[in-house]
């Protein structure tokens, strides 16, 4: 009896592709998962250092109006030669007044380029402040925040004088900064127009600032002139 040889059906490799292909799928999605999250991520820490300049820049504005405020009160006469008396050199940074309109150091930092740091560490804080049971001991410090601030007279006699404030009014200039060993600073920039005044200035919410009484009507001894009923056109 003479057997045959029977044919063997040869493998043709279709689960291996399928195999492959999975992994390829799964792959490419957990690719684009993480590419989706490093994203966010970045997106929340630009927000973060955005706030953290504005904070930073709103701060050097706050003290330079009272440095502003206490230069204004203390000058005798009624020019002021900002060069002169500020004692230091126009500011030459780009984007930061030219030879026209010239800017001056405000509040010259003992940082890098003259920087003012801002830092938050665990050891300017009251031990209330840090919650060590949350925390572990692994407080999350601040020290790339800084800021500049500088002023400028305002156009009030033309730009042949600009070096020279004759209002008693300047604009002062606040720049907060978040630095980043990674890539570009964030930047905010915040400014004030400070006048120099010998009254006391009041400022109060509600109508009592435009002259009702402390019942918010308008039966007040200082001002006998009740709103009137005209018709009033709002955009």
């Amino acid at each position: 009896m003479v057997r045959r040889p029977t044919l063997r059906r040869q493998s043709r490799g279709f689960t291996l592709l399928l195999a492959l292909g999975v992994v390829a799928v799964v792959t490419m999605a957990v690719m684009l998962s993480y590419s989706v999250v490093g994203r966010e991520a970045d997106t929340q820490a630009d927000t973060r250092r955005q706030k953290q300049a504005f904070f930073a820049a709103e701060a050097g504005l706050a003290e330079g109006r009272e440095a502003v405020r206490l230069l204004m009160s203390t000058a005798t006469t009624s020019t002021l030669p900002l060069q002169a008396t500020l004692g230091r050199p126009r500011v030459t940074l780009p984007g930061m007044g030219s030879d026209t309109y010239p800017w001056f150091e405000l509040l010259p930092g003992t940082g890098t380029d003259g920087w003012n740091d801002y830092p938050i560490t665990a050891d300017t804080l009251d031990t209330s402040e840090i919650r060590t049971d949350i925390l572990a001991g692994n407080y999350p410090e601040q020290r790339n925040v800084r800021y500049r601030v500088f002023v400028r007279d305002d156009d009030d006699d033309g730009a042949t004088g600009f070096g020279t404030d004759s209002n008693r009014q300047l604009w002062v200039i606040a720049v907060g900064e978040v630095t980043n060993p990674n890539g570009r600073p964030t930047r905010a920039v915040v400014q004030a127009l400070v006048a120099n005044t010998d009254g006391q200035s009041v400022f109060t919410p509600g109508c009592i600032s435009k002259g009702c009484g402390p019942d918010m009507n308008y039966d007040n001894p200082t001002d006998q002139n009740p709103p009137t009923d005209e018709e009033t056109t709002t955009l």
